[in-house]
């Protein structure tokens, strides 16, 4: 799963709070983006320079989530999307998520989403007599292809519902503007990993990121990774971020099945060109990014 990648390493400074934070954060972007791949407790361990009984330990304290809780919740919401999104065999996403047979993967599935994958697909095709009908978004919306370098970016992240990111942008705007990383070029960027109808509120995964006026370090909770590059869908957006979600669906439902592109296993992200603080809601403008294969 190739997104964004790991985190820049940097010296361990023992004992500190940042450096605790800092070594939990570089293991969480190591897990999202190898979910495909076996995740050892002392290899996540070594990613964290800590010992294996300690790692457990603190990642279970700072994450409120076991390492193979955290892994499996991940596997079991990319799975529920994969179902919202495309017809690929059941038995091929439990495979994918980690389960040697369909009915441990079913019984998983239902305790966490209390439904069996198979009701989860249809209930968000909502099927009709006649066959399945999709909703009706009228002409696709104007969507630009754009083909971007990777980007380095200081990120900040929030775990919770995505309307109560504005704390996480103000601190890491006080971080960032006390190292003077913020410049006439700097640009600020939401990223959004988890889908809000598949993930429980509080667990929704954000990052608010700006890409540094020069090089920087990791520090505490505050990472450096890069965004990768790669061709997007693009899409101007006008208007409020809590109406966001009904252009999503408009790139997601209207152009992508008419554009002949497949979409690649990464997250999509938001450049905002304005601010909310000097900002009416209406005239807020978004670049929406949705990346292509």
């Amino acid at each position: 799963m190739a997104q964004v990648s790991e985190i820049a390493p940097a010296a361990v400074k023992t004992g500190t709070v940042d450096s605790y934070h800092e070594r939990i954060l570089r293991v969480l972007v190591h897990i999202q983006g190898r979910l495909d791949e076996p995740l050892d407790l002392d290899a996540l361990a070594g990613v964290a320079c800590f010992s294996r009984f300690h790692f457990h330990r603190v990642f279970h304290a700072l994450t409120g989530e076991g390492v193979h809780e955290h892994v499996r919740r991940l596997r079991l919401e990319r799975a529920a999307q994969r179902l919202k999104l495309n017809e690929q065999p059941v038995t091929d996403l439990a495979f994918e998520a980690g389960y040697e047979t369909h009915e441990a993967f079913t019984r998983a599935f239902h305790a966490m989403f209390g439904t069996s994958p198979s009701d989860f697909r249809n209930s968000r095709q909502a099927p009709e007599p006649g066959g399945y009908h999709p909703p009706d978004y009228g002409a696709p919306p104007p969507v630009e292809i754009k083909t971007l370098p990777p980007q380095p970016v200081v990120f900040l992240r929030h775990a919770g519902p995505y309307d109560q990111v504005g704390t996480t942008w103000g601190r890491l705007g006080m971080w960032a503007g006390m190292r003077g990383l913020i410049g006439p070029a700097t640009k600020f960027l939401g990223i959004s990993w988890d889908d809000p109808e598949i993930t429980p509120p509080d667990k929704l995964r954000y990052d608010a990121a700006i890409t540094p006026a020069r090089p920087v370090a990791p520090e505490g909770e505050f990472g450096v990774t890069e965004l990768a590059g790669g061709e997007y869908a693009t899409l101007l957006y006008k208007g409020p971020y809590a109406k966001l979600s009904a252009a999503y669906r408009s790139i997601l439902g209207a152009w992508l099945p008419a554009s002949g592109r497949e979409l690649r296993d990464a997250p999509c992200f938001e450049l905002y060109l304005n601010s909310p603080r000097d900002t009416q809601p209406e005239e807020l403008l978004t670049v929406i990014h949705v990346p292509l294969i």
